[in-house]
Order: structure tokens, then C-alpha cells, then sequence
């Protein structure tokens, strides 16, 4: 028998990242692999949505612990993101660090969650005022305004498709929530967040930000920007905005 003892792996050399992400769609983990650097590996399960509603959000989490606790135990990862903005500020204020602290008791790998590597990209970009853009229910939309206020930060508007069924989310294209953007921007604003982790929008960044001419994030640049932070990796991946310069 072939004895691997302290052998590192070999897709995964400098951290293996676990995503707990929602079921609809991929884009995730397709920005995650398409912009990681070499060295980091991506795994993936998947968590059943509901509905963009508190009702079947809120039911989604049930399943986050044996999620966890799978990435853990069977892909022997080295950090855990739950890869869900809305499913990580649900229940408001510090609803995502509580999160954070039940997973890694469960399953003693460090945890973060989409929302809390959000409020950290804020913090570091010193953005105190923003508009939001959403695939979400007004209802969720104003679930993420109370968490972003709770962060301090000024939510000058939260805008956005209004859909109610999450199967809907990974069909609107880059260039629907571009139109959102600019439509939504102000000079008040210190940055925009286009808000969801369905969405495949990391490809628009930096054309707005050179456009607008401040800081543009998404949902997953902010969790593979916390994730890589969090495993020490400091790499500044070209494509992914001003942010990935921190």
C-alpha cells in the first residue's frame, strides 16, 4: 500500500477551500475556479433553496450544519465558506459571526460566511455609503439593508429584479445587473454591491469601476477575496477590481 503520509494535495497546495453554496445554479463555483490562483482548490456541495422569501431561506439553513460537517469530514478542507449572502444575514446583525462560530464548533475547521467577507471588503475599502443592487424579494432586500446599517454603512439604495423564485436568479445576465448599476450610481455613493451569490457577475467589474469610478463588488469577488485572506494567501488576481489590491 502506497503510504501518503504528509504528502499535501496535490490540487489543493496552498488551501482547499469547501463552498456551501445554494442549489439553483454555478456560478460560484465557476468564478471561484476561473479566478483562484494556482495552488487553491474549490469543492462544492450544494444546499436545497426554497424560494427568495424569509420562509424558505431561513429552511435552506437547516441544512447548512451537515453541509459543513461533510466538507469537513470527506473533502478535508482547510476553510469553509457558506456561500450564501442572503442565507448569511437573514437574521440580521451579527446573525453571520453566529453562523460562524456554530460551524466551526460543529466541525473545527475555520468558517466564514459571504456576508461577513462583505462587511470586511467594506471595512478595508473605507466604503461608508452605497447602493445595492439585488435579485431579491423586496422583502430580502430590506433584510440586507438592516445588516448593512447594523455594519454601518449608509444604504442609499436597494434596487434590483424583485424575483421571488430562486431558479430564476442564475438566468439574468451580466449586462441586466450592469444596467442596474449605472442606473442605480450616484456621486454620493462610495461604491456599489451587486448582491447575491447566483449571479454571474465577477466579468463586470472592473469595466464599471473604470466607468463609475469607484469601488464595484459582488458577492462572490468578496467571498474568494475573504476566503483567500483568511487561508493567508495575498495574491492580487487581475480582473476582480480594486478590491483584490488589499
Amino acid at each position: 500500500m502506497l503510504d501518503t503520509t504528509g504528502w499535501p494535495y496535490v490540487d489543493g497546495q496552498r488551501g482547499r477551500i469547501g463552498l456551501i453554496t445554494p442549489a439553483p445554479g454555478s456560478s460560484t463555483e465557476w468564478e471561484f475556479n476561473h479566478y483562484k490562483p494556482e495552488g487553491v482548490a474549490v469543492l462544492t456541495t450544494r444546499v436545497p433553496l426554497f424560494g427568495i422569501s424569509y420562509e424558505g431561506i431561513a429552511h435552506m439553513t437547516e441544512y447548512v450544519d451537515q453541509a459543513a460537517e461533510m466538507l469537513a469530514r470527506s473533502s478535508v478542507v482547510d476553510l469553509i465558506l457558506f456561500s450564501c449572502t442572503a442565507g448569511s444575514f437573514l437574521e440580521g446583525g451579527d446573525y453571520d459571526r453566529q453562523l460562524i462560530e456554530r460551524l466551526e464548533s460543529r466541525t473545527g475547521v475555520q468558517t466564514t460566511t459571504t456576508s461577513t467577507c462583505v462587511r470586511q471588503a467594506l471595512m478595508t475599502l473605507g466604503i461608508r455609503s452605497l447602493h445595492v443592487v439585488t435579485p431579491y424579494s423586496d422583502e430580502i432586500n430590506q433584510r440586507e439593508r438592516a445588516f448593512l446599517e447594523h455594519c454601518g454603512v449608509e444604504v442609499l439604495s436597494i434596487t434590483g429584479a424583485l424575483l421571488d423564485r430562486s431558479q430564476n436568479t442564475p438566468k439574468i445576465p451580466a449586462g441586466v445587473m450592469a444596467d442596474f448599476v449605472r442606473r442605480a450610481d450616484t456621486p454620493q455613493a462610495d461604491g456599489i454591491f451587486i448582491s447575491c451569490t447566483g449571479l454571474h457577475v465577477d466579468g463586470i467589474l472592473e469595466p464599471l469601476e473604470a466607468e463609475l469610478g469607484k469601488p464595484v463588488l459582488s458577492s462572490n469577488q468578496c467571498g474568494l477575496w475573504g476566503s483567500l485572506r483568511a487561508l493567508g494567501i495575498g495574491d492580487r488576481i487581475p480582473g476582480l477590481g480594486q478590491l483584490f489590491s488589499h
